[in-house]
């Protein structure tokens, strides 16, 4: 575990906008519509007091105004510290035990990590019995947040399934047709997506704004993770994901430039670039923001496999002296279905409660999205999720495999050098892990 630690807190350093989706630039809080009254159980009017959360983004500080209209004694305090900063700060505070805040999040990076460190409450236990809830959560969310002993350490107000944010106008100029299940269903596999990008091409479109967007969906293809019992394990798709990468590359699919580039951004208003391919953090923060012009002309479909990637999970420190304060706090914004309905409702994110997402699928649709309902499409998608594969090492080996996928994509190494690269940068990392 010390040396996982050293590894994570050197991660810390090298964390970047684009490692995870719900770093990426957040508005500034405002007023929630969330309701006076919670749905999931009797509130303590006599709590009072000031609760200390540390948040790697701005997004909890929108629950604050509802949470007060049930808790008006309790001051929340949200510090929010930069995600390439969160774990350099927060690993030694927590080891020290001076100054730890009461409530801390953890990315989808480096979460696992903070589930298995210890430092989180079991949620199970008196007085949270959080398993009265789970029910009414995406299996994915509570599994994330659960630790190999079956302890529940972390939960999330939000979900993150993903799609492929396509053009419809530019679909019918060369597909023929604009509808998701019709477009889903010519794109249904690694092979169809190359055959369709060569297709765009022919018509002067970029298939892709980036190839390393697709790595977003790969990681839902593999049968394995990157470690198991401390072995590092490099999935054939992955290796497949190499060439295709490579493909895309050297027969100009895509932009070639990386995520969040200005021409990857601008790319939403442009008249040579098909899809994104992207979690829902990539509708609420790059797709439907620069919708103008193209308003309507978006929509979301199925891709190879249904897939999940990045959101923001958040425990209890273990050693809080204000618990109680915490769990309301906790409670609030993870298990409170009309707190969630309200928040979605008003900022466009896809939640982490059924019932909420539920409730929002009958609503209407987006504008952007030609009238689809964001919702309706990603409880399809949360049912049919596969295992989660998500580890403590994620972080690191992630950028670690997209540097080696990029050197071979551009012709810098071989793919079997590049290979290498890979598992020397995770021995690196990594040290006690066996690698063959």
């Amino acid at each position: 575990m010390k040396k996982l630690i050293s590894a994570v807190l050197a991660f810390a350093l090298t964390l970047s906008l684009a490692a995870c989706g719900q770093s990426a630039p957040a508005s500034t809080p405002s007023g929630s519509s969330a309701p006076t009254s919670a749905s999931v159980s009797q509130t303590d009017t006599a709590l009072s007091g000031t609760l200390e959360v540390w948040s790697s983004g701005e997004e909890l500080g929108r629950f604050v105004e509802g949470f007060n209209k049930l808790y008006p004694d309790v001051t929340v305090n949200i510090t929010v510290v930069p995600n390439a900063d969160f774990l350099a700060k927060l690993t030694p505070t927590l080891a020290s035990g001076q100054g730890a805040p009461d409530i801390f999040t953890g990315e989808s990076d480096y979460v696992k990590y903070l589930v298995d460190s210890g430092y989180w409450e079991d949620l199970r236990a008196e007085p949270y019995n959080v398993e009265q809830y789970t029910s009414d959560m995406w299996e994915y969310v509570v599994g994330v947040g659960t630790d190999d002993s079956g302890a529940i350490r972390a939960l999330s107000w939000q979900a993150s399934p993903g799609s492929i944010m396509y053009r419809r106008d530019m679909a019918l100029e060369v597909l023929g047709t604009e509808e998701p299940q019709e477009v889903s269903a010519l794109l249904n596999s690694n092979e169809a997506m190359l055959e369709a990008a060569a297709k765009f091409k022919e018509a002067g479109i970029k298939m892709f704004a980036s190839w390393q967007d697709i790595m977003n969906m790969q990681f839902s293809n593999r049968e394995q993770p990157w470690v198991v019992d401390g072995k590092l394990i490099i999935d054939d798709s992955m290796l497949e994901f190499m060439d295709m990468a490579k493909t895309i590359t050297e027969k100009g699919y895509d932009l070639n430039v990386d995520p969040w580039a200005p021409e990857w951004s601008a790319a939403v208003e442009s008249d040579d670039t098909f899809c994104y391919v992207l979690p829902t953090w990539g509708y609420q923060f790059v797709v439907k923001p620069s919708a103008v012009n193209t308003v309507g002309q978006w929509a979301l479909c199925e891709g190879p496999v249904p897939y999940v990637k990045g959101g923001t999970w958040l425990g209890i420190y273990k050693d809080s002296p204000n618990k109680d304060l915490a769990w309301a706090f906790m409670e609030y914004v993870t298990c409170n279905s009309e707190a969630q309905q309200a928040y979605a409702a008003e900022y466009g994110e896809y939640v982490s409660l059924k019932s909420a997402d539920e409730a929002l699928a009958t609503g209407e649709g987006e504008k952007v999205l030609g009238g689809q309902n964001l919702f309706a499409f990603y409880n399809d998608q949360m049912s049919k999720l596969p295992n989660d594969l998500m580890t403590a090492y994620d972080g690191q080996l992630n950028t670690a495999f997209l540097s080696a996928a990029k050197l071979y994509a551009t012709g810098e190494l071989d793919k079997d050098a590049a290979v290498q690269q890979f598992k020397d940068d995770a021995l690196t990392a990594y040290p006690e892990l066996t690698v063959e």
